[in-house]
This record gives C-alpha cells, sequence and structure tokens, in this order.
C-alpha cells in the first residue's frame, strides 16, 4: 500500500502545467499575460497493492511575459486497498511560481526556474504527510520540427512526520509533444524520484506506524520511475482533450482522461516559441 500510495504522489507532485499540459514534466513557456488555463481529469490507478482513484484539478495564470503561477488542489481521493483500511478524502495542495530565465532560440532552449510548495491539506497519512514540502527546479524546453521537448531537475525538501526519518529527495523528468495534425498530439514521458528511505524499492511493510497511531502508516516510502503515453485532440483552439496511461517500476498502471481550456489564442507549443 505504502508503494502505491507513493506513486500516487508523484502523479500529483511533479508539476509545470502538468495536467495543464498532459505532461508530469515541466515545460519552460510561460503563459502569455493575463492567460488563463484550467485543468481537470481523474486519474485511476490499480496495482498488486489496492485501487486509487483522485481528481485533481488546475488554475494557471500569466502573471507577466516571464512569470506564471500554477495552482493545483486535489479535490478528491479515494485510496483502497487490498488489505488495510480505506480512506477517502482531499489531497495536498501545491502551488507553483515559475520565471522563463532564457526565452527559446534557434540555437539554445527556453530555461525557467521554478518554486514549488506543498501544503498539507491532506488529513489522512495515507493520502499525505501532514507537512509542508519544498521543491526548486531547473527545466529545458525546446521545439525540434514536430517535437517540442522538455528536461526537469528538482530537489524536494520533504516535511518530516513526527518520529520518521526519510531522505529528501531528487526528481527527474523528461517528456515530449508530437504534433501529429493541427487537431492532434501524441505525448510521451519518463520521470522519477530517488528514495525517501535510501533504498530503490521497499518491501511491503517495511515502514512503521506513526508514533502514537498504529492505525496510521505514512505515505513516504522507496524510489519511483514512472514511463507514460498518450494522446490529445483540440476541439478548437482553447479546449482539449486526453488520455494518458502511465506505467511504474512497482508494476502500478494508470490511466488519466482530462480536459483542458485555455483562453486567448490557446497554447501551441509550436507556435508560441517560434514567436517569442
Amino acid at each position: 500500500m505504502k508503494k502505491l500510495s507513493l506513486a500516487f504522489m508523484f502523479l500529483f507532485a511533479m508539476q509545470a502545467g502538468k495536467l495543464c499540459a498532459q505532461l508530469e514534466t515541466e515545460d519552460a513557456m510561460p503563459l502569455a499575460p493575463g492567460q488563463v488555463e484550467l485543468g481537470g481529469g481523474v486519474e485511476y490507478q490499480t496495482s498488486k497493492e489496492g485501487k486509487e482513484t483522485a481528481l485533481p484539478l488546475a488554475l494557471e495564470y500569466g502573471l507577466s511575459k516571464r512569470f506564471t503561477l500554477l495552482v493545483e488542489p486535489v479535490a478528491f481521493t479515494n485510496i483502497h486497498p487490498k488489505t488495510g483500511r480505506h480512506v477517502t478524502g482531499f489531497g495536498d495542495l501545491e502551488m507553483t511560481l515559475f520565471y522563463q530565465l532564457m526565452k527559446e532560440t534557434k540555437s539554445f532552449p527556453a530555461i525557467s526556474l521554478s518554486a514549488e510548495i506543498k501544503l498539507p491539506t491532506a488529513k489522512d497519512t495515507l493520502i499525505g504527510t501532514g507537512k509542508t514540502d519544498f521543491t526548486p527546479f531547473l527545466i529545458a524546453s525546446k521545439t525540434t520540427g514536430k517535437f517540442f521537448t522538455s528536461i526537469n531537475f528538482s530537489y524536494t525538501f520533504l516535511g518530516k512526520p513526527p518520529g520518521v526519518v526519510a531522505n529528501n529527495l531528487f526528481n527527474y523528468a523528461l517528456g515530449t509533444i508530437f504534433e501529429a495534425s493541427e487537431k492532434s498530439i501524441i505525448f510521451a514521458e519518463v520521470y522519477g524520484n530517488t528514495s525517501a528511505l535510501g533504498g530503490g524499492d521497499v518491501p511491503e511493510g517495511t515502514i512503521p506506524p506513526l508514533p502514537g497511531s498504529p492505525g496510521k502508516t505514512t505515505e513516504i516510502s522507496g524510489g519511483e520511475t514512472v514511463a507514460s503515453i498518450g494522446y490529445g485532440y483540440y476541439i478548437n483552439k482553447n479546449l482539449q482533450v486526453s488520455f494518458g496511461i502511465s506505467f511504474d517500476n512497482n508494476n502500478a498502471v494508470l490511466f488519466r482522461p482530462g480536459i483542458i481550456w485555455t483562453s486567448q489564442g490557446g497554447r501551441n507549443f509550436f507556435k508560441r516559441s517560434s514567436n517569442k
């Protein structure tokens, strides 16, 4: 169950317009000043430990030509393990501020820095740790023909529950979007993190209950590697629907249908980068 919870945690934690750009991988292209992007989806994950369902939402706003703010609540989370207690509730709230350091040129990628804070709005330790996390990011993005590719490196300073010893996390992500047609895109990525407990894969049952709460365990667990692929379709220039599938190194599979609405002229990475 702990591995199941951690996989879900990192599907929510590695941001950059995530739901707003199909990928968990961050991109270095800010929204235009005053531009708004709204995203939502349903995430359903199944593995040998059990099942999880969540409803993550996203609101992104272009503060200026270089600054973008992203706010991501998780409105609903249900964790249904094969053994142990079941839980339903709100997830954590994440807020990320992006700053584009360098615009993309013909020879060099766009470079952005970001700072993300996770606020512990989840009330159950199977959903969240109950502590605040902080993650700075380095993001690079480049358009090459019909491909828009981004790479991320980040480091998470974990808030640790009392009595829990855990390492901070090094995170990485590589994602690309392929423009299949004017209305269709195909996206894929690989992302992951080091182990909070000092090992690559943590066997079930190795994490003790939280002190003073024998019926509760923490979601902090071992390292993750996730591969994803998906398809997006533009109903019009402002509205896109998508469907993605993710697989991780703990043999969990996640299905994610989603929808994205963007104001003004929409968000086309292939055209926006050339106009900078």
